[in-house]
């Protein structure tokens, strides 16, 4: 570990921080808590860009650190960019994508400890407490080009450079995913 360094900490969750999980542009951190929430954030800068609830109205800090059947547990982006996967104690995986705050859809699972998109986005497995792994099958979508292109300049770009671009302020929040 002697060449490794750390560069910043992340906080924000009222519990155990149990699953992270990066875009593939790396500009995005989805991090999954006991805390009932799902949270994405910048990490060049640490701030929370969005909250995935799993539980509806959230629990206050106080209540957040306590048992409830809404544990998340694990959390996937997509090969896209677009889509993530959260697995919770509800018996129930969700599947959000990054520019809408509530599930496009939600399937039932048993005991989910894990879940992961193949490398193509076509599937998502996730893992069990019983020691079996489900399939799912995901929609093909093709991302836009303006996405497309985001996620280009955001793999060698990270946020402060892409802040100092001489370009209208709309752009800037969409490059650094505030839109």
């Amino acid at each position: 570990m002697d060449k490794y360094t750390m560069i910043r900490k992340l906080e924000g969750h009222y519990h155990d921080v149990v699953a992270c999980d990066f875009s593939p542009d790396g500009a995005l951190l989805a991090t999954a808590s006991y805390d009932t929430r799902v949270y994405i954030w910048d990490p060049h800068n640490g701030d929370i860009l969005m909250e995935l609830g799993h539980l509806f109205p959230p629990p206050t800090p106080i209540f957040a650190g306590g048992a409830n059947d809404r544990w998340v547990r694990s959390v996937s982006f997509s090969h896209d960019g677009l889509h993530i996967a959260s697995l919770a104690d509800d018996k129930m995986v969700r599947f959000w994508r990054i520019d809408e705050d509530c599930p496009v859809h939600v399937a039932s699972l048993n005991n989910g400890l894990c879940c992961a998109f193949s490398t193509d986005g076509s599937v998502l497995a996730a893992g069990t407490q019983d020691g079996s792994v489900y399939f799912w099958a995901t929609p093909k979508q093709v991302p836009s080009l303006q996405h497309l292109c985001r996620m280009s300049i955001r793999r060698v770009m990270p946020t402060q450079e892409v802040q100092e671009l001489p370009i209208p302020s709309k752009v800037l929040e969409y490059l650094s995913y505030r839109i």
